[in-house]
């Protein structure tokens, strides 16, 4: 019997949130409706995802988010807190975090080059067989490609997947990897019900 395939699961955290927002919340979006802040389970889905094929075992969970900075503003705060109580969560349950940060302009700041450098590093380190990537960002199409091609320099053979909310707008995930569409029923079967929010949405 072969040993079980390695399989490692990489969070780009905005990216999972805005995709499930812009598949399932409704629009005007409200606050308050659950694909409008993420809501997602990560180590559940984790496990899901790893369980789709026979053969795999989950070796490590990685989130990376930016964290916006609390004195910006009211919705600066909000975000800040509830990413910070999240993150300490994931944190204490074994989950690697990585916390970036956003800017002024709300763009995330060294998230997108930290997972790929990771994913990268992984890869030379012969650290998994599989490694998921839970987001749609073309700019990891690189990193991809280079991790291939490290792999079949090492003399193996490594499998790359995408998952991503399922969106008829949005169909597409990563180039070079195989993709996984989140339905909704799926989402909502792995929903997490803790409540990580400071308070209500300014």
């Amino acid at each position: 019997m072969s040993d079980p395939l390695r399989t490692v699961l990489f969070f780009d955290g905005q990216n999972l949130y805005h995709g499930a927002k812009d598949a399932w919340a409704p629009v005007p979006h409200s606050p308050g409706n659950v694909y409008a802040w993420p809501s997602y389970d990560v180590e559940s889905i984790s496990s899901w995802l790893v369980s789709r094929k026979a053969g795999r075992r989950l070796q490590q969970v990685r989130f990376y988010t930016g964290v916006p900075d609390p004195h910006r503003g009211n919705v600066e705060e909000f975000w800040h807190g509830f990413w910070t109580n999240k993150l300490r969560h994931l944190g204490s349950r074994g989950v690697y975090v990585y916390r970036g940060r956003v800017n002024a302009g709300g763009q995330e700041k060294g998230v997108d080059v930290s997972l790929a450098i990771d994913l990268i590093r992984l890869t030379y380190e012969s650290a998994y067989d599989v490694a998921i990537i839970l987001s749609q960002d073309a700019d990891f199409i690189p990193a991809v490609k280079l991790a291939k091609e490290i792999a079949h320099s090492q003399g193996r053979q490594i499998g790359i997947e995408c998952a991503y909310p399922q969106n008829p707008s949005h169909p597409r995930g990563i180039v070079g990897t195989e993709w996984v569409q989140i339905t909704k029923t799926d989402y909502d079967t792995h929903r997490d019900p803790r409540e990580y929010r400071i308070r209500q949405y300014p």
